[in-house]
């Protein structure tokens, strides 16, 4: 068993050497003057993000590229991204949604990352124009988003969560809630001994399916074993794809969000 273990770590170290020879190029700025801000598709009613699912693991060598990626596009347009970090083959592996996950989208290099659960978007390339140029088009592809809200409750050693949506169009929903952790520190291959391990999967629930003939209110609840300083993620899909997402700590309330 120890020697097959070793074997596929050693696989995938030589994987994450490797990026998807598939990964599009991203689009070029048509208007180079404009700022990043200003180059998020414009809309109106709710705020929209993205989620970014970014596929690591802490024996991945390139892996903290991938992660730098993710924060240049998260500060490049604040508050449009949020992240979820799937590890895999590690202390911090939640098994078996990670590789549940990794199997859904194909994932066949660290790292790698997927932009709205669209296996389309599927990256293993460690730049931030490529992550934002498949969030641009998920975006503009979808105009609109729904609004989500987010109400957290802790207590004795429990949160709740009570997830909101409030969906602009007509068709198949679902919701689902996650439970991060943030500032765990663990040696990262490519990083040092004392990286912070941020937005760590600990926990995801999924709520039944919702079918709706117009625009309308979705209401749904869960709860997870859960410790101060965590958060939760909350996000909406529409068939198969993310329509919004967002996040705030446990214990704590996010109203619908707009743009203005």
């Amino acid at each position: 068993m120890k020697k097959w273990i070793l074997g596929i770590s050693v696989l995938l170290l030589a994987l994450s050497c490797v990026g998807q020879k598939d990964d599009p190029e991203p689009e070029v700025d048509p208007e180079p003057g404009k700022t990043e801000v200003e180059e998020f598709p414009a809309g109106e009613g709710y705020f929209r993000r993205c989620l970014v699912l970014d596929f690591t693991g802490t024996w991945c060598v390139n892996c903290p590229k991938m992660e730098s990626a993710i924060e240049e596009a998260q500060e490049k347009w604040p508050g449009r991204l949020l992240c979820i970090s799937v590890h895999n083959l590690d202390a911090m592996e939640l098994a078996p949604q990670g590789q549940e996950l990794a199997a859904r989208f194909g994932v066949a290099a660290y790292p790698s990352a997927v932009i709205d659960l669209d296996a389309a978007s599927l990256v293993s390339t460690a730049s931030s124009e490529l992550l934002m140029s498949h969030c641009r088009r998920l975006l503009e592809g979808r105009s609109r988003s729904a609004g989500i809200r987010l109400n957290t409750v802790l207590a004795d050693g429990k949160v709740n969560a009570q997830v909101e949506a409030q969906a602009v169009r007509e068709g198949y929903y679902t919701l689902h809630c996650v439970l991060l952790e943030d500032g765990i520190v663990a040696p990262q291959t490519g990083g040092s001994q004392e990286h912070i391990h941020n937005n760590v999967l600990r926990g995801w629930c999924d709520s039944e399916a919702y079918t709706l003939a117009a625009p309308g209110k979705l209401e749904w609840s869960c709860s997870f074993d859960a410790a101060p300083g965590m958060r939760l993620l909350a996000f909406v899909c529409r068939g198969d794809f993310v329509d919004n997402v967002i996040s705030c700590s446990v214990g704590e309330i996010v109203d619908y969000q707009y743009e203005e």
